[in-house]
């Protein structure tokens, strides 16, 4: 009976000290990105279609669980995502843009303490809520969501988590983070044609959704 006691009592205060080792944070972030939707149909057309930068944004909260120097991450965040288009077609020039607006769920695994250097690593669920397709040469917009998938994207990232005061439990997270696309977000061209046409496309190419950008956030320690 002592011995099982002892050993009762022994898990119960291993359990106790790994309750410590968890911490919790919430908060919330912004980032600013550059963004392009790769499609080697396009990229093989030179001149007539080209890829120009565009930029994107999103914003929402994060929730995270540390243990030790391993975290989990999951955020909830909407946003706009452009993918920018420029090109001649015969002696005339054009741009165009795709402004696609989404809301995004990365789940990532996080090296690093709850304060101090971290890297991150994981997949964001991309789902497309509306995509409008614009042309310089027309003041017209056209609407191309049905043309668009909800996507995945692999996810790296590298950055810091500062505390900000010794009295207030509020962590500064300032990173940058890579994404890009592992399934097909399909979409348009340059000039808003759809990409499955086979017509104009006979050999279709997967579209990849591919952003670098500056994330920040604020977060408040739980635990």
């Amino acid at each position: 009976m002592k011995k099982v006691l002892l050993s009762v009592g022994l898990f119960a205060m291993a359990m106790s000290a790994k309750a410590q080792d968890l911490t919790f944070d919430a908060g919330l972030k912004g980032a600013y990105s550059a963004t392009e939707m790769f499609n080697n149909n396009v990229s093989n057309l030179g001149a007539t279609q080209d890829y120009k930068m565009a930029t994107g944004s999103n914003y929402g909260v994060a929730l995270n669980a540390n243990y030790g120097k391993i975290g989990l991450t999951v955020e909830l965040l909407s946003g706009m995502f452009n993918t920018g288009y420029q090109g001649t077609l015969g002696t005339t020039a054009y741009t165009s843009n795709v402004a696609l607006k989404t809301f995004s769920v990365p789940i990532l695994i996080k090296f690093g303490g709850q304060t101090g250097g971290y890297a991150e690593l994981g997949i964001s669920t991309n789902g497309v809520r509306s995509a409008t397709y614009s042309n310089s040469l027309s003041t017209a917009t056209s609407d191309v969501t049905g043309k668009y998938n909800g996507y995945t994207t692999a996810v790296l990232g590298f950055g810091t988590k500062i505390s900000l005061s010794d009295n207030l439990p509020l962590i500064l997270n300032v990173g940058a983070r890579l994404q890009y696309g592992i399934t097909d977000a399909a979409g348009v061209d340059a000039v808003g044609i759809d990409l499955t046409n086979k017509t104009i496309y006979p050999t279709y190419e997967t579209s990849h959704a591919a952003s670098i950008g500056l994330h920040v956030g604020v977060t408040y320690k739980i635990k």
